[in-house]
């Protein structure tokens, strides 16, 4: 299966999603994208230049060091494994593959999008966007 078509899976399967891409953070380059509209795939489009330094910013190794010390998050792997993000009208969804850890999988949804039903799908529709890499 290729990564536009396991995207185009997971976007039939996720609430109210109307974008999906999967991003090489050590480049910045979005290997694959689905959207039903153009402006969703643009969106993508600028945000995959930004999911690295989401990721691996100053001001997230700041706050995960912060964690560590406070003995909140004493986990081996370094870095966040999903981001939510929500903007005025959308749900930005943002997931680190296990496989790949410089790589993420992002989610566009609408507002409507039921928030735990859509990180649930999200979550489920990793594993086979991942593989298809």
């Amino acid at each position: 299966m290729s990564i536009e078509s396991a995207l185009a899976s997971a976007i039939e399967t996720i609430p109210d999603c109307i974008a999906a891409g999967y991003v090489d953070m050590e480049t910045g380059m979005l290997l694959g994208v689905d959207a039903s509209d153009q402006g969703s795939a643009d969106a993508m489009e600028n945000l995959a230049l930004a999911v690295a330094n989401l990721f691996q910013g100053r001001g997230m190794k700041g706050f995960e060091e912060l964690l560590r010390a406070a003995e909140i998050d004493e986990s081996e792997h370094s870095g966040f494994g999903e981001i939510a993000v929500f903007s005025n009208d959308r749900l930005h969804i943002f997931l680190r593959t296990r496989e790949y850890p410089d790589h993420v999988v992002c989610y566009i949804c609408r507002d409507s999008a039921n928030v735990g039903l859509a990180l649930t799908k999200s979550h489920l529709s990793l594993e086979p966007v991942a593989a298809a890499v």
